[in-house]
């Protein structure tokens, strides 16, 4: 785990550190096509945004999933997870005209793919586990504050994940806070 958050914030800082000439581009430019940050929460990890015209846009999160809202909680009829896994997901977002503002306020939807140990009662004898990938549906709607005369913004947001397969109807939520770097 400590791995993980370590390597996502030596990326981000190469991300950052890369993009710093576009920086004095951006803050005479108020339109904003890309932004590439961290979110702190569910998932923990690394978050990337494309903004496309007519203010719709992608959310990709890539990172930790469980370990804000339920590391250890019951999964499916006859289970448990008792750990964190990984989750993607991917977002087609609806955000408030962003030119020359600095809030902006967004809502998508989308699927998330997601892996974690399961501990079902059969195996719980000997502690075994299986792991699980799920896929499903996933939501989220936030806020988002643009720093003036700068490329960051913080966010917050929340959502939820609905899970298709394997478990039907298992539901999972999200929220979390982070930063993004706009280019």
């Amino acid at each position: 785990m400590k791995a993980f958050i370590i390597s996502a914030l030596v990326t981000l800082g190469l991300v950052t550190s890369s993009l710093e000439s576009k920086a004095q581009e951006i803050n005479t430019s108020p339109q904003r096509k890309y932004a590439v940050g961290f979110k702190v929460g569910e998932p923990l990890g690394l978050n990337a945004r494309i903004y496309t015209r007519n203010n719709r846009g992608l959310d990709l999160s890539f990172g930790t999933y469980g370990m804000l809202w339920g590391s250890n909680r019951k999964y499916g009829p006859h289970g448990r997870f008792k750990n964190t896994g990984w989750a993607l997901s991917a977002n087609y977002i609806f955000h408030t005209d962003n030119e020359g503002k600095n809030f902006q306020a967004y809502y998508g939807f989308g699927g998330q793919l997601t892996s974690r140990r399961s501990y079902p009662e059969r195996l719980a004898v000997i502690n075994g586990y299986e792991n699980r990938t799920g896929i499903g549906a996933s939501g989220l709607a936030g806020v988002e504050y643009f720093l003036p005369q700068s490329p960051l913004s913080i966010f917050v947001d929340a959502g939820l994940y609905l899970e298709v397969i394997p478990v039907p109807a298992f539901m999972h939520v999200q929220a979390g806070i982070g930063t993004r770097f706009n280019f």
